[in-house]
């Protein structure tokens, strides 16, 4: 039960104890034999302004896909047990019947129990779906080392958002996860390398039947924040960006528009009025809904996106690089700091949860991370059939 709060809340949820001693020791022996072969490289946060000259240097962590993770995903856990993963590397023999093996078969095993209990649990049926055409999970081994730090980020976002890149995947991350392996004893005063996220300290909204990131597969873009009395309640918005629109020639056209859910009566509550995305001219989505809602929300001014002067005040973006870039954090949040303690799992939802890692001061910060996807939305059958 608290699993799903705490996702449906847009927390990080952390269980100790996942893995055992020994399997996180074959977890790491499979990264040091990776790591000799030369798989590692370096991963910082992408810009995409650079293209493919990211220049990634000394303090970004370095990564490697998990070798045996596509065997994994359609139940073959046999492939864990090859310390190469299936990669040929001089002086090693394997060791398939050796206890790190059988530890590593274990993990992938639990893996993938993992991925149906989140299916299930968090009523996302697509995310059990194994076969890779359709649903790209996702795992790698990362690995940071002292001056090792990565900027505050969402790790998903509506496929609206994304520009020309939005749209064309079957799949988008739903579940984000690692498994930490960091040395024994870690401590952040001393060691550095937190897992810091920034959840709304008040969401308000029925978490029983409305969570945050996503509903009815559109997913949230931004919060109303409420004050009130010195307080803040924080009110997940969501894009939809197939509402049906009649025109005035009769023609039915989709367009974009915002809403909130009722935590009272579960119905939608639109926000602003419908618009058209391609009448933005190039601006992006996310920049158009920041210097309207900052305009709309002066005394006196005119509404014509937002429903009224209030709904523009109070609405911020779920993904404000501009007021992190700042060292600020968003109205409403909190900062919530987890130590990245050996064996334990943290998981959270992809959509709604902003996080970073604190710089690594001493010591190796390693971790088995992933996300786990789920369908895109897909446009509504029937969306041109008559009312």
């Amino acid at each position: 039960a608290k699993l799903r709060r705490d996702i449906a809340a847009g927390r990080v949820h952390q269980l100790l104890d996942f893995l055992s001693e020994g399997e996180v020791s074959a977890l790491l022996e499979q990264a040091g034999k990776l790591r000799e072969g030369g798989a590692f490289a370096a991963s910082g946060l992408s810009n995409t302004n650079r293209g493919k000259d990211q220049n990634f240097g000394e303090a970004d962590r370095t990564v490697c896909p998990l070798p045996w993770w596509k065997d994994s995903i359609i139940g073959n856990h046999e492939a864990a047990g090859d310390v190469n993963g299936g990669q040929s590397m001089q002086g090693d023999e394997g060791g398939s019947e050796s206890a790190a093996a059988q530890s590593r078969i274990v993990v992938s095993q639990k893996l993938q129990d993992l991925r149906a209990l989140l299916s299930k649990e968090l009523n996302r049926p697509t995310m059990a779906n194994s076969d890779a055409e359709t649903m790209a999970h996702e795992c790698y081994f990362s690995r940071s080392t002292e001056g090792s730090t990565l900027a505050r980020h969402m790790d998903e976002r509506h496929e609206e958002t994304k520009g020309s890149r939005g749209w064309l995947l079957p799949s988008r991350r739903s579940v984000s996860w690692l498994i930490y392996l960091s040395e024994p004893d870690w401590d952040l005063a001393r060691n550095g390398g937190a897992l810091r996220s920034f959840p709304q300290r008040a969401v308000k909204t029925n978490l029983a039947e409305v969570e945050v990131g996503s509903h009815s597969g559109n997913l949230q873009v931004g919060w109303l924040v409420v004050e009130k009395e010195g307080l803040s309640e924080s009110i997940p918005v969501f894009l939809d960006s197939w509402h049906k629109v009649v025109t005035e020639s009769g023609e039915t056209e989709p367009h974009c528009i915002l809403y909130v859910v009722s935590d009272q009566t579960n119905e939608l509550e639109y926000i602003t009025q419908p618009w058209l995305s391609e009448r933005l001219q190039g601006m992006s989505i996310s920049d158009f809904l920041k210097i309207i809602a900052e305009t709309e929300s002066r005394l006196y001014s005119q509404t014509n996106l937002f429903v009224d002067e209030n709904l523009a005040r109070d609405f911020r973006l779920l993904e404000d690089r501009t007021l992190w870039e700042a060292g600020e954090k968003s109205s409403g949040s909190e900062v919530v700091d987890i130590p990245p303690l050996r064996g334990s799992l943290v998981m959270f939802d992809s959509v709604s949860t902003p996080h970073e890692v604190g710089l690594v001061k001493e010591g190796t910060r390693t971790a088995l991370a992933g996300w786990f996807h789920e369908a895109t939305q897909t446009f509504p059958d029937g969306f041109y059939d008559e009312n």
